[in-house]
């Protein structure tokens, strides 16, 4: 007899976009359903100035009980740069540049600027840690931060279901 274990899956439900209309234009956010266990997101948009350098703080919410969105374990700021030239190794960074560069035509430099795109992108197993069943919010608050202040660039919110794979039952006459 063999037992089968249940493949963790991470379906994204819904994204959202909101920007600072005076340093990003042209935005598109997309989900478009492959199956019952994958969505890719698609996004589009063009910096009206260039991003010196970008902050990124990551938020996780967890929704409970009472519908709510909760705080979830993860909420952490990094400068992409120190992440990028490998100066910053936190975990949730390396795993967020691991995204970026497989998803995006976001390149090895610093800065970043004019059209920026993101094709096919989905979360798999591979790229994060096992969350226990449930729907979270994936919070993504890009800044671009320099010695004196911080701009409100765009903030990107990813509605993830937590479950196992939905296989599909097919029948036969």
């Amino acid at each position: 007899m063999r037992l089968s274990v249940a493949e963790l899956v991470y379906k994204i439900n819904k994204v959202e976009c909101q920007v600072n209309k005076a340093r990003v234009s042209d935005v598109t956010c997309r989900l478009k359903a492959i199956n019952w266990n994958v969505a890719l997101v698609n996004m589009d948009c063009f910096l009206i100035l260039p991003v010196i350098s970008p902050v990124v703080r990551l938020q996780v919410f967890l929704k409970d009980y009472s519908n709510q969105f909760k705080p979830f374990l993860i909420d952490v700021t990094f400068k992409l740069c120190e992440v990028i030239d490998r100066k910053n190794f936190i975990p949730y960074g390396v795993m967020f540049w691991n995204i970026l560069k497989r998803f995006t035509n976001v390149n090895e430099s610093c800065s970043v600027s004019g059209h920026l795109s993101a094709r096919n992108g989905y979360l798999d197993t591979s790229f994060l840690p096992p969350f226990p069943h449930g729907t979270y919010q994936i919070s993504l608050i890009f800044s671009d931060k320099n010695l004196t202040n911080s701009e409100f660039l765009a903030n990107v919110k990813l509605f993830v279901e937590s479950m196992d794979r939905i296989k599909s039952k097919k029948f036969r006459d």
